[in-house]
């Protein structure tokens, strides 16, 4: 019985790192851009100067990378977070602030030396990446969220496609509010320990046992609130359990009525 249950553990401990893909449509998008997702790195390594995910990264090849928070922790090596972000040098990144890294005294500064690394640091403001597209982060607050849904609303302009970037999936009742077709979280690690064959989550901070919202995406009134399984576990002591590393990629694309729209359009001018 007890060789029964370890073998059962060890099947369920992570060895290689999933990729999640995704697809969004929107007639806010003109043209297919994808988005690379990784959360919750934690400090934790995978392979030398980060070269898993770097390999994966290059592989995918998207368009711009969102880091959703608890890039740092306390107590780690921090400089193997500062690896990722060296590996991801020449990609566009854009990173918020999870509660993880804002327990660390010196996250001020760790911001400011990302941004001399080129890193797009957005802690409650907003970004263009193109014309259709706009980015706006909202920095970790807590268990309760800092703002209001309309000063959330007044971070980013309209006219485009919105993204919030927000660490915690558990502010549902203010994502309903805001006025962002997606959302970007992370923060439940995908519960933890998942149940085999299933996507459910054991625990998940501020959702209890067997958590609503750990993986996927989550259509919330209209908003797409996609949570990240994310990468590490915040305690090394508690490993993760029939629950990889990962690595999400969402593509939006053109509604197809709208692309065709266009298209016909274009052929009669």
């Amino acid at each position: 019985m007890l060789a029964a249950v370890l073998i059962l553990l060890l099947a369920g401990l992570p060895y290689k790192i999933d990729r999640r893909r995704d697809v969004i449509e929107s007639e806010e998008i003109h043209a297919p851009v994808t988005i690379c997702v990784l959360s919750d790195v934690h400090c934790r390594p995978f392979g030398r100067a980060q070269s898993r995910i770097k390999k994966i990264v290059d592989e995918e090849n998207p368009d711009f990378i969102v880091i959703p928070g608890d890039l740092f922790d306390t107590g780690r090596r921090y400089e193997t977070s500062f690896d990722l972000i060296r590996a991801l040098e020449g990609r566009t990144v854009y990173f918020t602030s999870g509660n993880h890294d804002n327990y660390l005294p010196e996250m001020d500064s760790f911001r400011e030396r990302m941004r001399q690394m080129g890193v797009h640091v957005l802690e409650n403001a907003s970004e263009r990446f193109n014309e259709d597209i706009v980015i706006a982060g909202l920095s970790d607050s807590g268990r309760e969220p800092a703002m209001y849904a309309e000063d959330v609303n007044e971070l980013a302009e309209y006219g485009c496609f919105r993204i919030l970037v927000s660490h915690r999936p558990n502010h549902i009742e203010l994502y309903k509010k805001v006025d962002y077709p997606l959302i970007i979280c992370g923060h439940v690690h995908g519960g933890q320990w998942r149940i085999p064959f299933t996507h459910k989550g054991l625990y998940g901070p501020q959702q209890g046992i067997f958590p609503k919202y750990s993986e996927g995406i989550h259509d919330l009134c209209g908003q797409q609130m996609y949570i990240s399984r994310g990468l590490a576990s915040a305690d090394g002591r508690i490993p993760r359990l029939f629950n990889n590393p990962e690595i999400g990629f969402i593509t939006l694309k053109p509604k197809e009525n709208h692309q065709n729209e266009n298209a016909s359009g274009r052929k009669n001018s």
